[in-house]
């Protein structure tokens, strides 16, 4: 059975290359990265769904998407504590949003 791959979009903008993903794509790309820092910490992000959606609603370059993410770890180290289970602030990854899509 053959498969069919979409041709990744490339757009070029302020000297960068923009991968642009499918909707699919950049949702799977958000949640392995939350799963990764999930795994790293030992808990459990509540609103993962809200976060991918926050994150996907306003970029699907998968550099962008790396870029948040990190930056969530770094919030999630600094602020998680020893709870088990995190809900991150939608107004904090709207803040990283859009200081990465500034770039």
């Amino acid at each position: 059975m053959a498969h069919v791959h979409a041709k990744k979009k490339l757009f070029f903008r302020r000297g960068f290359y923009l991968n642009i993903m499918t909707p699919e794509e950049a949702r799977g790309r958000a949640q392995s990265q939350l799963f990764v820092i999930e795994t790293t910490y030992g808990i459990t992000i509540v609103n993962r769904e809200e976060v991918i959606s926050t994150i996907i609603d306003k970029t699907l370059d998968d550099q962008r998407i790396l870029t948040i993410c990190t930056a969530l770890n770094s919030w999630v180290a600094m602020n998680a504590g020893m709870s088990p289970e995190v809900a991150i602030p939608l107004d904090v990854v709207s803040s990283l949003l859009e200081q990465v899509l500034r770039l």
